[in-house]
Order: C-alpha cells, then sequence, then structure tokens
C-alpha cells in the first residue's frame, strides 16, 4: 500500500514541475508554494497617521506571518507599475488592486534577482523568491517578493 501511495505521489509531483515549465527535478525551485487565498487571510484595523490621516493597516494570519523572510513560489499575472516596477497579480490588469477592483492583498510588489529580461503585461507567471510583509509603511508593498526569478511565463 506504502509502495502505491509514494508512487502515485511522485507521479503527481513529476506532472506538476512539468506544468509548471520545470524540466529536470535538479532546477526545481525549493520553496513553499502558496495561493491569492492564504493571502487573503487577513483583517485591516483602522490606524491614525500623521500624514495621511485614518489609513488602514493589516493584521496578518498566523499563517501569512509564518511566511515572512522565507522562499516561496506562487502565481499570477504580471502587472507593469512604472518602467522599472513590476507586480504579480491576482487578477489581469484591468481587474487589479491598482484599477480599485480588488484590494492590496491581491498583488505583490516584485524585485528580481537580475535582469528578467522583456517581459509583458498580463503575461501568465511562475515565480519564486524571497517573501516581504509589511504592515505599517503605508507607502510601500503590503507584501513583496526579492530575488525574484521567474520560473515560467506564458
Amino acid at each position: 500500500m506504502k509502495v502505491i501511495i509514494l508512487s502515485i505521489s511522485m507521479l503527481f509531483l513529476l506532472n506538476n514541475i512539468k506544468a509548471g515549465g520545470i524540466n529536470d527535478l535538479r532546477t526545481a525551485p525549493i520553496g513553499d508554494t502558496i495561493t491569492w487565498l492564504i493571502l487573503s487571510d487577513l483583517e485591516y484595523k483602522e490606524t491614525d497617521h500623521k500624514e495621511y490621516g485614518m489609513v488602514y493597516l493589516p493584521e496578518f494570519s498566523k499563517r501569512i506571518r509564518n511566511l515572512d523572510n522565507k522562499q516561496i513560489i506562487i502565481k499570477g499575472y504580471m502587472v507593469p507599475v512604472d518602467k522599472d516596477t513590476w507586480a504579480l497579480s491576482k487578477s489581469t490588469y484591468a481587474s487589479c488592486f491598482f484599477c480599485g477592483k480588488a484590494g492590496p492583498e491581491t498583488v505583490v510588489g516584485l524585485t528580481f534577482k537580475g535582469d528578467p529580461g522583456r517581459l509583458k503585461m498580463d503575461a501568465k507567471a511562475i515565480v519564486t523568491g524571497k517573501f516581504i510583509l509589511n504592515g505599517s509603511d503605508v507607502d510601500d508593498w503590503m507584501y513583496s517578493m526579492i530575488d525574484v526569478e521567474i520560473i515560467s511565463i506564458k
């Protein structure tokens, strides 16, 4: 029975790796694969801010706090912020946070490890990088990733 379960698990893992554009287990990224549902597990609290007045700051769930400074993998849509800045979004540009159709928990600011090359808006991507939480600076991303590498992009 254990052999059957192990075999099925290995087939599932190999199919998922191939679907993500990884051809070799040696190049498979190491990290927790997270979803946008996980990132939506938070509350907001009203807080006085000396410059902006009343603002809403996130109170992250324990599950999200446990991801802070960890290597993660997430998929979403590439969204340009300006000529040098990109974000990964749960939704395409037309429905993303910047257009007022979603909350800040639906985007992750990206800082690439190297030059990512030419990127296209709304390209579906799977990325990996170090996950950073921000629960206090209203002028920065609530979620961001550093040392980001693109695993696959379509």
